[in-house]
């Protein structure tokens, strides 16, 4: 098999476990609450910090390997990841109340399993990005096997109330229909199978990426005897993440790719935890009927499964125009025109939520949902792999993108008492208000680099072709 195609392959079903294992908490929540709480209101705060140790967990590994990526290699360390993503989904699947008399306490055990997960599984955000954009065949293809890479999560986000609806519909041991308030096997296997794509990749492992770069002395000498600039040379490869982030080069770059992930990632997770009451106006469903959710039975107001189905449906389409579009609109074009989009779609269901039919209600929904994949969700995911040299290449992206999982912690605490204190409409303008500054941050600090080589990449082939034009000089003056 082609090289290229199997570090695309096995960067991809990396990003699909990523998302999964990211996703799954969302319906395994609702079925461990009914089964050990009797509800949601039985057990919020236990509840809570398990759905969140995950992202804080992702945070400690984007930046963790991003930095291993750099020092290690992208494939080793990826192979790392993956190997923690696989024991952190199965300890998952075996949790247990710490405490017998307290079966909420099932969550802390939650919590510590899905943060050592969250460690692996944040880690392969900047090392699949990187793999892929340095795997890509041109660079007039390089923005398209990204988006491939990155629209597993698409799939990911479908994937789970799918198998979810199927695993609860299991017959008990007694053949009978399984309750709501039984699904012990079915949430764990929910859980447990977030290690299966890792599991199939443990076989297999991805050409390694990462070009060496040539030893600073060498490069200065050369450089200065072929009349290059020896400062900018040896600065090159010089570089570390405490200079990328005071560097005047690069802090401007940073603004751009940390800056618009976070912004976005409070839009995108905030929209995740809104999409209840959204829905139930869309349905014609009493807001105070959607405080308790089902695994099974109920409509699409009250089911956690069918809400993320129907919701991963509306947006699975922004990821593929996206592959379609990358290299011939861009990704700075992508990411000004879905932040633009975002933002009248969300100022407009601010400012006419009541009045709009559930029709036009429903589509100015999905259009958020289908911006945020036609834009910024999927463009943050490339820049930072082509926008940094090399040798800080996973760094500066592990960086970028725990910038935007603080950004998701952010909108995901924020979000739901200020749409308790003021209601949906302003909590859409909020976002409109959020992602107007996205489109900001993108059109002063984020360069198009469609035609350009990944950063590093020139200086790279000068430096190595002086190295060997050097080399030669000395062997022909020997002989």
């Amino acid at each position: 098999m082609d090289k290229a195609l199997r570090n695309t392959i096995i960067a991809a079903v990396s990003n699909l476990s990523t998302a999964y294992n990211l996703s799954v908490i969302s319906i395994v929540q609702v079925i461990v609450e009914n089964q050990y709480c009797g509800g949601p209101k039985g057990c919020k705060a236990e509840a809570d910090v398990a759905a969140t140790s995950c992202l804080v967990g992702a945070i400690f590994g984007q930046l963790t390997f991003g930095y291993v990526g750099d020092c290690l290699g992208r494939s080793r360390a990826l192979q790392l990841t993956m190997a923690m993503s696989i024991l952190g989904a199965l300890a998952s699947a075996f949790a247990v109340p710490f405490d017998s008399s307290n079966p909420p306490s099932i969550f802390y055990f939650l919590a510590l399993s899905r943060f050592f997960l969250g460690i692996g599984v944040g880690g392969v955000y900047p090392l699949s990005a990187t793999i892929a954009s340095e795997s890509s065949a041109s660079q007039a293809s390089r923005g398209r096997t990204a988006s491939i890479v990155f629209s597993m999560q698409g799939i990911a986000n479908l994937l789970v109330p799918v198998i979810a609806l199927a695993l609860v519909q299991m017959p008990d041991g007694n053949g009978n229909a399984s309750s709501p308030d039984d699904l012990g096997l079915s949430w764990r296997l929910c859980l447990g199978l977030g290690g299966l794509p890792g599991i199939l990749l443990a076989p297999f492992k991805a050409t390694e990426t990462q070009k060496k770069v040539p030893a600073p002395t060498a490069v200065t000498e050369v450089t200065t005897s072929t009349n290059s600039t020896p400062d900018t040379a040896a600065e090159h490869v010089r570089m570390t993440l405490g200079s990328a982030l005071t560097s005047r080069k690069y802090i401007g770059k940073i603004i751009g790719c940390a800056g618009g992930w976070f912004l976005f990632d409070i839009t995108f997770y905030g929209n995740g935890l809104f999409q209840a009451p959204v829905l139930a106006a869309i349905f014609d469903v009493q807001s105070n009927s959607t405080n308790h959710f089902t695994p099974i039975g109920g409509d699409v107001a009250h089911n956690r499964a069918l809400q993320m189905m129907f919701i991963a449906g509306i947006a699975l389409p922004g990821y593929y125009v996206s592959v379609c579009f990358m290299d011939s609109l861009g990704r700075r074009a992508i990411q000004l025109q879905g932040f633009f989009f975002m933002t009248l779609a969300f100022g407009t269901l601010g400012l006419a939520f009541d009045a709009l039919p559930a029709a036009l209600l429903l589509l100015l929904y999905g259009l958020t949902f289908f911006f945020s994949n036609f834009g910024p969700n999927s463009t943050t995911f490339i820049l930072p792999s082509e926008t940094f040299p090399p040798e800080v290449r996973t760094t500066l992206n592990g960086f970028s993108a725990a910038a935007g999982k603080a950004g998701a912690a952010l909108g995901s605490s924020l979000f739901t008492p200020f749409n308790d204190l003021y209601g949906l409409p302003h909590t859409m303008l909020a976002c409109a208000s959020v992602a107007l500054l996205g489109f900001i941050v993108t059109y002063f600090f984020v360069e198009d680099r469609r035609k350009s080589g990944m950063e590093g990449e020139a200086a790279q082939d000068e430096e190595s072709e002086a190295v060997g034009l050097a080399t030669a000089d000395s062997a022909a003056a020997r002989t």
